[in-house]
C-alpha cells in the first residue's frame, strides 16, 4: 500500500506516517529519537536500497533518513555510498551531514578519493563534511578548494567558511578566495563578500575594489510596481547573487573610500537596480558632496527606493541648492517618497519652503506624509 504525506511516497505502514510527519526537521534540529524507531528506520532503510523502487522514490527516502539525524540512521546510510546509482550516493553522503556525525567522515573522505566520482557525489560529501566539523578531516577538504571543479571547490570553501569547519586562523583567506573564484556559484561569492563586510576586514579593500571593477554585470530586472509573491522570490533570488552589489555594500562596511570614484559609477547603473541602492546608501553614509549630482539624477530613478536614498542623502549633505529639486518630490506619485521629500526639506532647513510645505498640508492625502510636515514645520526657522 502506497503512503503519501508532505512529498514523500513510503510503502509500508500507519506507524510509518507517524514517522513521516515527526521526523520533517532540519539537521540543525534533529527530531526526537522514539523508543520504537528501530523498526521503523529498519524499514526505511530496506525501501533505500530496495532497487525494485525508482530512483525518485529512494532518493525521497533516503532524504527522510537524512532529515532524521541521529545514530539510528548512519549505517542505512552509510550502506548506501555504495550503491550503483550516484544520485543514491549523493543523497546519501547529503544525509550523513550532521553535526558530529564523525563516525561517518571516514566513509565520506572514500568517496572524495575515488577514482572517477562524479562531482555531485563529491559535492555532497564535501557539503556533509562540512556540516559533521571532523578536525581530522580539515586537510582534505581544504585541498578541495583547488580543485579543478568550481562545484566542488565551492562546496570545500563553503563548509570551511561558514560550516563547522571554520577556523578563525585561516577564514578571511578563505572568504578571500571564495570571493575571487569567479566560477564558483554567485551565491556563495556573494555570501563570503557580506561575510568580509561584516568583519569590517579592511585588508580585503583591495581585493573588493578590484571586484566592482572587474566583476562582470548582470542584469537586474526590477520588480513591478505591485509585486506578487512569485516577483519578491525571483528578486530576492537576483539579490543574493548580484557580486557587485554586495562589494558595493562591503565597501560601505569596511569604510573603504577610496571606492568613491566607482561606487559614483555604479550609483547610475543603468541595469541594476540593487546596485544603484546599495551605492546610493554608501555615497549618502558617507556624506560624499561630489556625490550630490548623481544623487539629483537619481530623484528620476524608477525604483522607488532609490528616489527615497537619493532624497535622504541630500538631506544628510544638507547642500540648500538641492531644495527646488527636493521640493519637486514632495508631489510623487509614492507616499514614501514624498515623506522622505519633505523631511528632507526639514534636514536642509532652508525656511524659503515653509510657504510651500503649509501648502502641502492643506492638501496631502496621506497620514506618513502630513506627519513629515509637521515635524520638517517644526525644525524649520521661521
Amino acid at each position: 500500500m502506497t503512503f503519501e504525506r508532505a512529498g514523500i511516497v513510503l510503502r509500508s505502514s500507519v506507524g510509518v506516517i507517524a514517522m513521516v510527519s515527526m521526523a520533517a526537521v532540519s539537521h540543525a534540529n534533529p527530531a526526537k529519537p522514539l523508543t520504537n524507531a528501530g523498526p521503523v528506520l529498519e524499514e526505511f532503510g530496506k525501501q533505500a536500497q530496495d532497487q525494485s523502487l525508482s530512483e525518485a522514490e529512494r532518493i525521497q527516502v533516503i532524504s527522510l533518513l537524512g532529515l532524521w539525524a541521529t545514530d539510528d540512521v548512519r549505517a542505512p546510510l552509510m550502506a548506501l555510498l555504495d550503491d550503483p546509482l550516484p544520485s543514491v550516493r549523493a543523497a546519501a553522503a547529503r544525509g550523513l551531514g550532521w553535526k558530529g556525525n564523525q563516525a561517518a567522515a571516514a566513509a565520506l573522505k572514500t568517496r572524495l578519493a575515488t577514482p572517477g566520482e562524479p562531482v555531485p557525489v563529491r559535492v555532497a560529501a564535501l557539503e556533509a563534511l562540512g556540516r559533521i566539523g571532523d578536525p581530522s578531516v580539515r586537510d582534505v577538504v581544504l585541498a578541495a578548494t583547488s580543485d579543478p571543479d568550481p562545484a566542488v571547490r565551492g562546496a570545500a570553501f563553503f563548509g570551511l567558511a561558514f560550516e563547522n569547519l571554520t577556523n578563525p586562523d585561516d577564514r578571511v583567506a578563505l572568504l578571500r578566495r571564495m570571493a575571487a573564484d569567479q566560477a564558483i556559484d554567485r551565491a556563495m561569492r556573494s555570501q563570503s563578500i557580506q561575510a568580509l563586510g561584516a568583519l569590517r576586514d579592511a585588508g580585503s579593500a583591495d581585493l573588493l575594489l578590484r571586484l566592482l571593477e572587474s566583476e562582470p554585470s548582470v542584469a537586474m530586472p526590477q520588480p513591478p510596481a505591485m509585486p506578487s509573491e512569485r516577483d519578491n522570490m525571483a528578486a530576492r533570488y537576483r539579490q543574493a547573487r548580484d557580486v557587485r552589489a554586495w562589494v558595493a555594500r562591503s565597501l560601505w562596511m569596511i569604510q573603504a573610500k577610496s571606492a568613491v570614484p566607482l561606487l559614483l559609477k555604479t550609483a547610475e547603473d543603468p541595469h541594476d537596480y540593487f546596485l544603484r541602492l546599495v551605492s546610493l546608501e554608501a555615497l549618502a553614509n558617507w556624506k560624499v558632496e561630489e556625490a550630490v549630482p548623481v544623487l539629483l539624477r537619481r530623484l528620476d530613478d524608477s525604483f522607488d527606493q532609490n528616489r527615497i536614498t537619493a532624497l535622504w542623502g541630500l538631506g544628510n549633505i544638507g547642500d540648500r541648492r538641492a531644495v527646488d529639486p527636493v521640493l519637486a518630490r514632495a508631489t510623487d506619485r509614492v507616499p514614501e517618497v514624498r515623506a522622505q521629500a519633505v523631511t528632507t526639506l526639514g534636514m536642509i532647513g532652508d525656511p524659503r519652503v515653509r510657504p510651500q510645505l503649509e501648502t502641502l498640508q492643506q492638501s496631502e492625502p496621506d497620514g506618513r506624509v502630513q506627519e513629515a510636515l509637521a515635524q520638517a514645520l517644526a525644525r524649520l526657522p521661521r
